[in-house]
């Protein structure tokens, strides 16, 4: 079986001190994220919202009785929740739906003010009878439009979709599967997936994942498969792909079907997804003790893992750019990702290069910071005298590194090979030279590679005025390749270039004469101090 790589590229925030405060003295019931906030709601009815670093921000009872689902919407700043209130008569049921402006607050006495409830709908009718709500999700379309589906223990869902705060509203029910055992049919968990005017429900049960067509009316239903999931044990990522956790492993589904899934063994008992990371919280049979491992899929990593030994966690959610989680007793651990140098770090450490670039393409790494690691990771190739691979991945810096780096370094090599392959697709790119095309003339030449050599030189189209001398500066022979194409434009055979070949023996003279010129004058600037 692979064995998955653990690093620490999260930590716990707040020193691992986390507590839900006292204001909130019901026992927690559901948990809501959204715009800096997080929403609260308790057995006792009332709701509670929570700025950063879980501080009390203010609370209000929304219902008589329990909250059982809460959820902020991100368009606008309202706040939906399912709940027991006074059952007003026999015929009706005391779950309903309230919408609350979080924007629009009422006095209540001298108390702190509550937001504005601007409409309660009643779950159950005589059309739609009451069973056990088991799964709660809502759709925010085009404004003021909402989609909410609410899922049974009995295997249907009731949808209510329109604009809910004027109750302009149209219901529905789609029909998952009928059982007679309502521990295999209940509805434990959904995902919506619109895809232009590809509209979708996934539903999943104990024992089934479905799929509804809701482009289409009455809604088309397909069975995706024939396993399901138990409650909060289902999410979906950012490709709106439906993710359930089983004991033996997890599972991805298109709308046409399972994709890949991932043998992770244990029970999940929570399932998230959070910037492109799978979180999970796995409970260990043996042991009592819950896992909570972060997932790079992609990388085949796990990016944090941590062991939750005497507590169990409740609830998982995403908010202030980190993950919080929150334990029965009402303790929190709130766990923040760390920063891509850190990360890098770590893993330049264990000379870990490969991991390091995936990392950064994965997480679309600007270009500058993807060619620094592949410049670490070919400067470690280069130290192992992995020449022709390190090679590979300077010339993926090309753009963003300065040429002259690789450049120092395989002549000091002589690696004419490698080098000549670089100035090759320095000119490929259009990034060259003047200097650069002299190199590469001369590498060519050194190599007696006589058809690429005319063939680059042919196919300069112009851009750069090269002259061929038809005959060696030196002995006036046939000149068949230059073995120097200095920017002087003398050329000459190897057999008469002097003792050092990088020099023109033609300007050597003026060149030489020059350098004695230069020490005079620093050896009279030496005399008169």
């Amino acid at each position: 079986m692979y064995q998955w790589r653990k690093f620490e590229f999260f930590e716990e925030k707040y020193a691992g001190k986390c507590l839900v405060p006292d204001e909130v003295a019901g026992k927690i019931e559901c948990c809501s994220s959204g715009r800096g906030k997080i929403a609260v709601g308790c057995e006792d009815g009332t709701v509670s919202l929570l700025d950063r670093g879980f501080k009390f921000s203010y609370g209000f009872q929304a219902h008589t009785s329990s909250v059982l689902f809460i959820q902020q919407l991100k368009q606008r700043n309202f706040l939906l929740t399912v709940g027991e209130d006074e059952q007003i008569s026999p015929q009706l049921s005391s779950v309903c739906l309230k919408v609350f402006d979080l924007d629009k607050t009422q006095p209540e006495g001298t108390s702190t003010p509550i937001p504005d409830c601007i409409q309660t709908l009643r779950i159950f009718t005589n059309q739609f009878p009451e069973a056990k709500i088991t799964s709660f999700l809502v759709l925010e379309e085009a404004p003021p439009i909402l989609l909410i589906a609410i899922g049974l223990d009995n295997g249907c869902i009731y949808c209510i979709q329109g604009d809910i705060a004027r109750e302009r509203v149209k219901r529905f029910m789609l029909q998952v599967e009928k059982s007679q055992d309502k521990s295999e049919c209940g509805i434990t968990g959904m995902g919506f997936r619109v895809d232009g005017k590809a509209f979708h429900l996934f539903a999943v049960t104990p024992t089934s994942v479905s799929l509804f067509n809701l482009h289409t009316q009455p809604a088309g239903r397909q069975t995706l498969d024939h396993i399901g999931s138990n409650v909060n044990s289902v999410a979906m990522n950012d490709r709106l792909e439906l993710i359930i956790g089983r004991p033996e492993a997890i599972y991805f589904y298109e709308v046409d079907g399972r994709g890949p899934c991932w043998a992770f063994e244990g029970e999940k008992k929570l399932l998230w997804w959070f910037h492109g990371y799978l979180l999970c919280v796995i409970a260990d049979q043996r042991s009592g003790s819950n896992t909570f491992n972060i997932y790079d899929l992609k990388n085949r990593l796990i990016a944090h893992s941590i062991v939750i030994a005497t507590k169990e966690v409740s609830h998982m959610l995403c908010e202030w750019g980190s993950i919080l989680l929150i334990m029965n007793d009402k303790s929190a651990l709130c766990i923040g990702e760390k920063d891509m140098e850190s990360k890098l770090d770590m893993l330049f450490k264990k000379n870990l290069y490969t991991v390091a670039i995936n990392l950064v393409q994965s997480q679309q790494a600007d270009a500058a910071a993807t060619a620094e690691v592949l410049r670490k990771y070919g400067d470690h190739l280069y130290m192992k005298q992995d020449f022709d691979e390190a090679m590979s991945q300077y010339i993926h810096t090309i753009g963003h590194l300065e040429p002259s780096y690789v450049i120092q370094k395989f002549l000091d090599a002589q690696r004419i090979y490698n080098l000549t392959n670089y100035l090759e697709k320095l000119h490929e790119k259009g990034l060259a030279s003047k200097d650069h095309t002299t190199l590469l003339l001369n590498c060519s030449s050194k190599l007696k590679d006589v058809d690429k050599l005319n063939v680059f030189i042919e196919s300069e189209d112009g851009e750069i005025n090269l002259v061929r001398l038809s005959k060696c500066t030196a002995c006036t022979f046939t000149l068949d390749l230059p073995a120097v194409h200095f920017m002087c434009m003398h050329s000459f055979h190897q057999r008469c270039l002097g003792d050092n070949e990088k020099e023109c023996p033609e300007c050597a003279f003026e060149y030489r004469s020059v350098l004695e010129m230069k020490r005079n004058l620093e050896q009279n600037s030496k005399n008169q101090d």
